[in-house]
């Protein structure tokens, strides 16, 4: 099963997330997939633009809940796993074409972290942004480093430490969001067209300086989380989900 459908549209690239199921989810084969597709997408000279949108209105749940089970279980599991998905990430960063995020529904977790390492977020006003990774005995890696410069650090605390669930409206505040809106394809179009105002190379340049400089913290970051999703609370925390139920440190 393809996780990513691809569509070439004028001079852009549309990839609508679809792992089965309501949510969709970021597994290795999406992360696979997804380094691929965007590697390819890159290269091609004829796309200046890549569109992120989810199947099933909902942009993405985050990381699979039955694969950091496995990554707890096993050791060489969370490091392909994790390090795979720092792959994905830094695959983001090195993009020399600019990502127009579309979400409705719900972002969280990993999902949500994609959004931090694209250019313009645009999202439905009933979409729902989250991190709860620390709720599982994880934590949300790309947030923890991105985060604090994108959203900055008390958005961050409030996300990651305190958890919270932000409204679209909530997420156009802190800058997570940049527009807000019903009408998410003609609001990108408008995006695209102000974009294309700028020189190639000059967009090229700017996404280098932005994001390159948080390879060396986000790939720490990520080799973090491999020990901790190895560590008791983790176990506690995934099982605890699993079987809605709560975790022995919530009292």
């Amino acid at each position: 099963m393809n996780t990513l459908l691809v569509e070439k549209l004028k001079d852009y690239a549309k990839i609508t997330f679809n792992t089965g199921g309501k949510y969709n989810v970021i597994n290795k084969e999406f992360m696979y997939e997804m380094i691929d597709t965007l590697r390819k997408i890159d290269s091609d000279k004829n796309t200046r633009f890549i569109i992120l949108t989810g199947a099933n209105k909902n942009f993405g749940a985050g990381a699979d809940i039955k694969e950091l089970k496995a990554a707890n279980e096993n050791r060489e599991y969370a490091s392909s796993f994790f390090s795979t998905m720092f792959e994905m990430y830094r695959t983001f960063l090195h993009l020399t074409k600019p990502v127009i995020s579309l979400v409705e529904g719900v972002a969280y977790g990993a999902s949500l972290e994609i959004l931090l390492v694209t250019d313009v977020v645009i999202a439905s006003p009933y979409a729902r942004f989250a991190a709860p990774g620390a709720k599982l005995g994880v934590f949300p890696p790309v947030l923890v480093t991105v985060g604090k410069e994108v959203i900055g650090l008390n958005n961050v605390i409030r996300m990651a430490l305190l958890g919270e669930e932000l409204s679209a409206e909530e997420a156009k505040q802190i800058g997570l969001v940049h527009y807000v809106t019903e009408n998410l394809e003609t609001e990108a179009e408008k995006v695209i067209s102000k974009i294309k105002m700028m020189a190639p190379s000059s967009v090229m340049n700017m996404r280098k300086i932005i994001f390159w400089k948080y390879e060396e913290e986000l790939e720490h970051a990520f080799k973090t989380l491999s020990e901790q999703v190895l560590t008791r609370d983790a176990t506690n925390g995934i099982l605890a989900f699993l079987t809605k139920t709560k975790a022995p440190w919530v009292t």
